[in-house]
């Protein structure tokens, strides 16, 4: 894929979705900022496994053979307020004098309490914190790239929906609600974008990240496999793949798109 060289910023960038997009995207040599909200094990951790990738040569090798510290920034920032966001993105282009991709995976972690809720029981709160992150956080980022990825003349950005989105889900109700809006965000902002910057959505089934397997117990998750084609849970990296596929140039013609990546799970 020819990201070779882009300057990429990826939010959620310590949880598992994130982490394996950075990973793959420094292995292309792409330039990375990494925000994170709180996990600082996990962006630190990631921070040293990218400049190892940088060690044995490949993308991204500085002179001397060792990832850049030019090639990848971490920023620690909350993506539901606009200010901190355009703080991060200001430090972006101060460092990297530019934004090609920005892959917004930041989501909120949804809790087994939450996700089997009674769907007319939701409380203000369980309503608010996914739409906080999911929509309103994916739209302050674009909002704050988007004049610069203008002034440059091309960019592109991609979202993370889920399949409850275009399939429903009562009994994750809240998190359907925000990740239903996320492709809404994609497919109204494509027109408007076009033609010098592109955005795209990925929708994502059962991934098996950490974060996502907390809110399954045995007998869920082995009832969650039987109904998914493949027979299997995704891993980060399919998921990683497929998104870095619509940042890339390989995906240059297609803008408001939803590309599903489940398995089989979902058939429309």
């Amino acid at each position: 894929m020819g990201m070779r060289g882009k300057r990429v910023l990826i939010t959620g960038a310590s949880g598992g979705i994130g982490r394996a997009t950075a990973l793959l995207l420094a292995g292309m040599g792409s330039r990375l900022a990494l925000q994170y909200f709180s996990n600082e094990n996990g962006i630190g951790s990631l921070t040293k496994e990218i400049e190892g990738i940088g060690r044995v040569g490949v993308g991204g090798r500085g002179r001397e053979g060792e990832y850049s510290s030019n090639s990848v920034i971490t920023i620690k920032a909350d993506v539901s307020r606009y200010e901190e966001v355009k703080a991060m993105v200001d430090t972006v282009m101060e460092r990297f004098n530019g934004i090609d991709s920005l892959i917004a995976v930041a989501g909120y972690p949804m809790r087994r309490e939450v996700w089997f809720a009674d769907p007319l029981g939701l409380t203000d709160e369980m309503l608010d914190k996914p739409w906080s992150v999911d929509l309103k956080g994916s739209y302050n980022c674009i909002k704050a790239v988007v004049p610069y990825m203008k002034k440059q003349g091309n960019g592109s950005i991609v979202l993370v929906s889920s399949t409850p989105a275009i399939i429903g889900d009562a009994y994750g109700l809240a998190y359907t609600l925000a990740k239903s809006a996320v492709i809404a965000l994609t497919r109204s902002l494509a027109p408007a974008l076009a033609p010098d910057v592109r955005i795209n959505c990925v929708a994502l089934g059962s991934i098996g990240t950490e974060a996502n397997m907390r809110g399954y117990d045995e007998i869920h998750l082995n009832t969650l496999i039987k109904g998914i084609p493949m027979r299997r849970l995704g891993i980060p990296e399919e998921a990683a793949r497929a998104i870095a596929f619509l940042a890339s140039d390989d995906a240059s013609y297609i803008t408001g798109q939803v590309l599903v990546v489940d398995g089989g799970e979902v058939r429309v």
